[in-house]
């Protein structure tokens, strides 16, 4: 999945898997917003 670049709004990712689903992202390319 080509991630680069791109805007991520994760909801829960505060913890669990929110929250290594946004680090993922972040690790592949993506700006983030984190949203609990």
């Amino acid at each position: 999945m080509d991630v680069n670049n791109s805007v991520a709004l994760v909801t829960g990712a505060n913890r669990g898997l929110g929250r290594a689903f946004a680090q993922r992202l972040i690790e592949r390319g993506a700006r983030k917003v984190y949203a609990t």
